[in-house]
């Protein structure tokens, strides 16, 4: 049994010395949940009693992995700007590749991600699921998810005992923000925006984050990408308030599949009118289609042989989808899921595991030729935790996934999901887990 397996079944045990008291306790942690900004198109975060934890051994070994991965990742955006024929292999359209080739790389990488996997707490292997670097969010989940956990009994004993912290991941994100843009920009005071499609866009999350950077002295604003205008060389938000740097939280797909109504904000961005963290360039790891191009031979051919092991060892085989390929995946239903190369929130994601036979034939009929990913599924790790199964309240599975934070390359916090089922999305029994670290001594 791992350390943070030991400390999970220490929080058990005390969740389960009176389960009256948990459930009620538990009860109270939903309400406290109903009423926090962890709102999203009025829909509260569903959570369980047990948050996760991670021994800061565990947290800092997975931060270093991080490391490698990030730059390979450099590796690989460097050769598409420099190489045509490695820029086919993504297949952008031509208006998506000339927006990400006017980019400037020198002064970050990827601003902000969350790098999602399926972690094995037992063995501590770990398998990539995706990478989000346009859209990152749900800071403010772990965040009221964690203020929450005060209503526990069993959280204030736990941490009379052991040395918790929790992720702080507002005030980190500000003070990296201003860094780019010193970079950048030079010295001086930013007024910047967060800018979104607000239909899609968690809004509440952005008040938390408009909050610290005006703590921090910077004039903050939320609009919609739709309605910046662009005159004169100034961009400017509804109220006529000047934007001199954009938080980018609209993703991609979104900007492309609303490219005429995002004119302004477009070429205030061409013109250097505006800082855009982070720019269109980090839609090359954000796209699925990156998971193909990492096993490319063209891919490898980039890296050192520890760069190499590293991506045999958490990638997960993917290949485009043709028909061609229905009979492997029909054969082995569980061994595979498919993805659209460009989505977000698991939207048109089918796994094997989840369907009978028969559904599944009908899914992958219906999967259109192009645009779709094959790729391994893996079954994510088991873990055991309070919470409700339909209206009952008791121990049950979950499965897990975690995701990190990366903000300018540098980890800053942890993610954690479960879900009742493998498939772990908010279309099916996701569940959000505050997370905690425990320290153990590592530095």
């Amino acid at each position: 049994m791992t350390d943070n397996q030991a400390l999970e079944q220490e929080y058990l045990a005390m969740a389960a010395a009176d389960l009256p008291a948990t459930q009620r306790e538990f009860h109270d942690i939903v309400e406290y949940m109903k009423h926090s900004t962890a709102i999203h198109h009025k829909e509260y975060v569903r959570t369980c009693y047990v948050p996760k934890i991670f021994t800061r051994s565990q947290y800092n070994h997975l931060a270093e992995d991080m490391r490698v991965l990030y730059g390979i990742f450099g590796k690989v955006v460097a050769e598409y700007f420099r190489s045509p024929s490695y820029r086919a292999l993504f297949g952008f359209d031509p208006r998506t590749e000339a927006l990400i080739l006017r980019a400037d790389l020198a002064l970050s990488l990827l601003p902000i991600a969350r790098i999602d996997f399926f972690y094995n707490e037992k063995t501590g292997d770990y398998k990539f699921c995706e990478f989000n670097t346009d859209g990152t969010s749900a800071m403010n989940e772990d965040r009221e998810l964690n203020n929450a956990q005060q209503l526990s009994s069993a959280y204030r004993q736990f941490c009379s005992t052991h040395p918790v912290q929790t992720c702080e991941l507002f005030d980190s994100w500000v003070d990296t923000f201003c860094d780019i843009y010193h970079r950048a920009r030079g010295e001086g005071t930013p007024s910047m925006a967060i800018v979104d499609f607000l239909e899609y866009g968690t809004v509440n999350e952005f008040e938390i984050f408009c909050e610290h950077f005006e703590a921090k002295g910077i004039p903050a604003g939320i609009c919609d990408i739709r309605d910046l205008r662009y005159r004169n060389g100034v961009l400017t938000d509804p109220a006529g308030r000047r934007i001199d740097a954009i938080y980018r939280r609209a993703v991609t797909s979104d900007i492309l599949e609303h490219y005429d109504e995002c004119g302004d904000f477009l070429e205030a961005v061409r013109q250097g009118a505006v800082l855009l963290l982070g720019d269109f360039h980090t839609q090359l790891v954000h796209n699925k289609t990156i998971f193909r191009v990492l096993h490319r031979p063209e891919t490898m051919a980039l890296l050192t042989p520890a760069e190499q092991d590293y991506l045999r060892q958490h990638l997960p085989y993917t290949a485009e989808y043709t028909p061609a390929d229905a009979e492997r995946v029909l054969a082995d239903k569980d061994h595979w899921i498919l993805k659209p190369l460009d989505s977000y929130g698991s939207r048109g994601v089918y796994a094997g595991v989840e369907y009978d036979q028969g559904e599944w034939a009908r899914v992958v009929a219906d999967i259109p030729a192009e645009g779709y990913l094959l790729q391994e599924f893996y079954r994510p790790y088991v873990s055991r935790n309070y919470g409700l199964k339909g209206e009952t309240f008791g121990l049950n599975d979950y499965y897990n996934l975690t995701g990190l934070y990366v903000y300018d390359g540098t980890v800053r916090g942890a993610y954690s999901r479960v879900s009742l089922s493998p498939i772990i999305s908010s279309q099916y029994s996701e569940k959000t887990l505050p997370t905690i670290l425990v320290e153990d001594g590592t530095e």
